[in-house]
């Protein structure tokens, strides 16, 4: 075979190799996109019994975009609680699962008359996440010697569903 045709015919070879990777190329299905995390949505959360406070919770939630899942970071305080105070999550209604009794990374804040502890996640539901709710509890123990149980709850709904 004359030069000349080794030479265009590795051209038509390589030309049509080109093709077919772009072919292939195009034809891969499309990886789906990273769900981003929307801006902080402030929480607050106080628990009072009797001008009190027993407990709070301060910090921020973010919902992804793709609605099935959730960030949350909380600074947690005990105040007046005769108990470790609790805080609860539950998705869309459902039931409630125990997000803190204690623990996390000591912080200084404004809003705690002693150290606060650092709670955070990020949960993936598992199915779309309409909204969270967030329940705080404490125990007010009396001059009476009576405990008596106090929760706040609040409920923030997801803005891209």
């Amino acid at each position: 075979m004359p030069a000349r045709v080794r030479v265009v015919l590795c051209h038509a070879i390589r030309s049509v190799t080109v093709v077919l990777v772009a072919l292939a190329t195009l034809s891969l299905p499309i990886a789906p996109a990273h769900a981003a995390y929307g801006p902080p949505i402030p929480v607050t959360m106080e628990v009072y019994a009797k001008g009190v406070k027993l407990a709070g919770a301060y910090g921020s939630l973010q919902f992804d975009d793709g609605n099935t899942k959730y960030a949350y970071s909380l600074a947690m305080c005990r105040e007046s609680s005769y108990s470790q105070p609790n805080l609860w999550i539950s998705v869309n209604g459902g039931p409630r699962s125990l997000a803190w009794s204690g623990g996390g990374s000591p912080v200084s804040i404004p809003q705690c008359r002693y150290d606060a502890y650092l709670i955070s996640a990020e949960v993936q539901h598992g199915g779309v996440v309409a909204n969270v709710a967030f329940t705080l509890d404490g125990v007010h123990f009396s001059n009476q010697n009576v405990a008596t149980y106090h929760s706040r709850t609040a409920t923030f709904d997801n803005p891209y569903n």
